[in-house]
């Protein structure tokens, strides 16, 4: 699990009705959400008012993790709590989602569960887990710095340790200037 929250206290701001209401950015934002699942399936045609069934069946799974997003957009969820979000979507759709994610989700606490390191490597705080058991927990870049470090070992066996590393480093430079 890895825990994001842009709040100097770390802690949620408390969601009231008043904050839930929607602006024209969320929605054009959850609109551009749905242009995205008619992308994953271009068979079916999808607009805001399109049905969804008991369980989402009538869309892929990708589709239902695309509409779960919207709704916790849409929402203004105080929490939100991210199990591999990606994880059925290409990659062209899982860039856009990050992006949607770290620009419309700022005033949320996020508990993201993640294989896929670039999705999370700029994250405020990072928990690595061992066969259940708490490992490792700090900053990206403390723990990519971390010599003999199980996330620093999952980084370098990626295939992508120098990007990982400048975005963890530019990561603590931003947080650095705040």
């Amino acid at each position: 699990m890895i825990n994001r929250s842009n709040h100097a206290s770390g802690a949620p701001r408390a969601s009231t009705r008043s904050s839930r209401r929607r602006t024209p950015r969320r929605e054009e934002t959850a609109d551009s959400i749905v242009t995205a699942l008619t992308d994953v399936d271009s068979k079916t045609v999808v607009s805001l008012d399109t049905q969804v069934s008991a369980g989402g069946t009538n869309f892929s799974q990708g589709q239902r993790q695309l509409i779960a997003m919207a709704r916790a957009l849409l929402r203004r969820s105080a929490i939100v709590v991210l199990d591999e979000a990606t994880s059925s979507v290409d990659f062209k759709t899982d860039a856009k989602i990050q992006t949607t994610i770290r620009e419309e989700f700022t005033d949320s606490l996020l508990l993201t569960i993640a294989h896929r390191l670039k999705t999370v490597i700029d994250y405020d705080r990072l928990l690595v887990l061992d066969k259940g058991k708490l490992v490792e927990f700090d900053t990206p870049l403390r723990l990519i710095e971390k010599e003999d470090g199980i996330f620093r070992s999952m980084c370098l066996k990626s295939g992508y340790f120098a990007e990982l590393e400048a975005s963890a480093r530019a990561k603590a430079e931003r947080d650095r200037g705040q």
